[in-house]
């Protein structure tokens, strides 16, 4: 029988039939081969430490500091993605952050920011300065170098996808509330040290920043800032942990270390500090659920206009996309959205049954025939970064029916 790796390799270097067809030697149907790509069985990844070279979506090479530590307990191990700041890198991100992962029982990967493809004002990071901040810095372009990261890690090693994190400093941090408010769907928890979610916001509001931040509800949050941060000051941490405990987040925590500074050396990540203790715990209760039975997300861009089994098509320009999307049971599926005229539904026999599926949108309703497909599972793979949890048994296209005037706009 075909192992976890060679299967991840089939669909992702194989033409989608040829895969089916190898994959139908192997007595393997569209949920088979979902365990299997899941499995962390035929790795018995060794530990140690050694730097591996990313690409970009762009071609370019950056090198990346992986730590493996020794698994202590049997459980397979997680991952922790760690983005630095300005003018680090990711060795000295490394040295700081490899304690965390032998206490969270996670592999380290850190890349190396290079500087954006083209021009972008990018005022989350840069704030003011805007297109002129020439440092290399992250984006949450899905082809940088954060999701390329999540995605080598789901393709060469053994981990737990439903147990990967981001852990960032400074403008590492800055990115890791980008993408916990983008990408949250493949994250299990983000942390930010001395962090915020737009520097921008020093200067005035953050409009897309401000709309986006909803999302940030569903993921596990631990927010780690010194006070005496002269950099990125603590009020901006505070406030957003403030506004999304008022809209309900229940997994956010927040630790003022009084005498931390900007520099991660004065910031305490070690053991048997608070907020070292604090982000261990925090990593080890959470664990991504694939499948929910209830996805909301808000997107302004076609690149971060999906969530889980629902995806945003066709965005209105200038406005923000909006999606309720609950499976009232396993053979109806009701949605709401506006900003968008079109949806994907990405549909396995997780969330509903095999034949006929009754899907609502906006008030409208029509009937599918959901057969699963090896070929569109295969596909969906690999269009979701090598996540197993994201992939699709059946890929439905729909057109947007409008929505009434007099019942609202917004989700």
């Amino acid at each position: 029988m075909i192992g976890a790796h060679a299967a991840r390799r089939v669909c992702l270097d194989e033409s989608p039939g040829a895969a089916a067809e190898l994959f139908r030697r192997q007595g393997l149907d569209p949920r088979r081969l979902e365990r299997l790509l899941f499995s962390t069985a035929d790795a018995g990844e060794a530990a140690r430490s050694e730097t591996v070279k990313l690409m970009d979506a762009w071609g370019r090479p950056t090198e990346a500091e992986l730590y493996v530590p020794s698994r202590q307990d049997g459980r397979p191990l997680g991952l922790i993605v760690g983005l630095h700041g300005v003018g680090s890198s990711a060795a000295v991100l490394q040295d700081h952050l490899r304690a965390l992962a032998d206490a969270c029982g996670a592999v380290l990967l850190c890349p190396t920011a290079l500087q954006p493809i083209g021009t972008s004002n990018n005022f989350d990071v840069a704030g003011i300065f805007g297109s002129r901040f020439r440092e290399a810095r992250w984006t949450t372009e899905p082809g940088d170098f954060p999701v390329r990261a999540l995605r080598w890690a789901r393709e060469h090693l053994a981990v737990d996808v439903n147990r990967c994190a981001l852990v960032g400093a400074s403008m590492g941090g800055i990115a890791t509330w980008g993408m916990a408010s983008r990408r949250w769907d493949g994250l299990a928890m983000a942390t930010s040290i001395n962090g915020a979610p737009s520097i921008w916001e020093m200067f005035g509001p953050d409009n897309t920043m401000r709309e986006l931040l909803p999302n940030v509800l569903s993921v596990p949050l631990t927010v780690v800032h010194g006070v005496r941060d002269q950099q990125i000051p603590l009020i901006l941490a505070r406030d957003a942990v403030t506004h999304l405990r008022g809209q309900g987040h229940q997994g956010i925590s927040f630790v003022e270390v009084p005498d931390g500074e900007h520099k991660l050396s004065t910031m305490g990540i070690e053991p048997g500090n608070p907020q070292f203790d604090e982000v261990v715990r925090c990593f080890g209760a959470a664990k991504r659920m694939p499948w929910p039975r209830h996805v909301r997300h808000r997107a302004r861009e076609r690149a971060h206009s999906r969530a889980h089994w629902v995806e945003m098509d066709d965005l209105l320009p200038g406005s923000m996309a909006t999606v309720d999307a609950r499976a009232v049971d396993r053979t109806h599926l009701v949605i709401r959205a506006s900003g968008c005229s079109r949806l994907r539904l990405f549909l396995g026999d997780r969330l509903v049954d095999h034949g006929r599926v009754l899907v609502t949108v906006n008030n409208k309703s029509r009937e599918i025939d959901f057969r699963p497909s090896l070929a569109d599972a295969i596909a969906t793979y690999g269009e979701a970064d090598a996540d197993p949890g994201r992939m699709a048994q059946m890929v439905v296209e729909m057109t947007l029916p409008e929505i009434r005037e007099e019942e609202g706009t917004t989700c």
